[in-house]
């Protein structure tokens, strides 16, 4: 009898060997990438249906939910009424949507600070009250874009101070000027309002600076305090010397 070769003997066993580690290798892959993701996600399934079982809504029908839903809705409508309620008595500036969305330019600025200077001045004069800060701490440097929005909306915030303490009667306004704006967001980052800080310094006796206190809260005119300081007065007539710092408020 014919024995076969070694070569056929080899040949075979080098395929036995082949397939084996062929389905050795399937084998590993099809686990490593089938069966334990699949295992995987079915805990996670079972994770995310146990959460949504304990959850409070999960007993609900859809007609609950939805009442829910209206529910919450109101209320946040309820919510921005509210705000916008409060804003509107809080603002400064009761044409404050003008001051936001009305276009200005150089030759407005320059205009309106010309004539607010000159209309303080008859003012004062009129009412026997000396105004020594007549330049009113503005800057007249001519600028364009977002700056010059500002710098007008400064100009109407001591505008609006300076005419509340020569209507209170004060004896003399030593000083009045803008400091720079600040700006309040949301935890979003939206800009819910604008101060618009003015400093001012007077000298007043009580009666008058009660009523200016009285007159800042007013509706259409109100500045929130940031400091105040009292001191003695430099005459007997003016009894107190007041320096302070007070906002408009600009809401969106």
């Amino acid at each position: 009898m014919k024995m076969p070769s070694l070569n056929i003997l080899a040949t075979e066993r080098m395929q036995v060997v082949f397939i084996l580690l062929f389905v050795l290798i399937s084998a590993y892959l099809t686990v490593r990438f089938v069966t334990l993701p699949q295992r995987e996600m079915a805990a996670n399934n079972r994770s995310v249906r146990t959460q949504l079982e304990s959850s409070r809504y999960a007993s609900l029908a859809v007609s609950n939910m939805l009442s829910m839903a209206e529910h919450e809705t109101a209320n946040l409508t309820t919510l921005s009424n509210e705000w916008h309620r409060i804003a509107a008595r809080l603002a400064t500036f009761p044409d404050q949507t003008a001051l936001l969305n009305t276009s200005v330019n150089r030759i407005d600025y320059k205009v309106e600070l010309y004539e607010l200077r000159q209309r303080l001045q008859a003012k004062s004069d009129e009412l026997k009250i000396q105004l020594l800060p007549v330049e009113l701490g503005l800057d007249e440097t001519l600028v364009s874009g977002a700056a010059l929005r500002v710098r007008m909306t400064q100009l109407r915030a001591v505008e609006k101070l300076a005419d509340l303490t020569l209507d209170r009667q004060i004896q003399r306004l030593v000083e009045i000027y803008p400091l720079p704006p600040v700006e309040h967001q949301d935890i979003n980052g939206r800009r819910l309002f604008e101060e618009y800080p003015v400093r001012i310094e007077c000298d007043v006796d009580f009666e008058h600076l009660f009523t200016f206190f009285q007159s800042v809260f007013e509706e259409n005119q109100v500045f929130t305090f940031r400091n105040l300081r009292v001191e003695s007065g430099p005459t007997f007539d003016a009894k107190l010397r007041v320096k302070a710092v007070l906002s408009a408020l600009l809401f969106d």
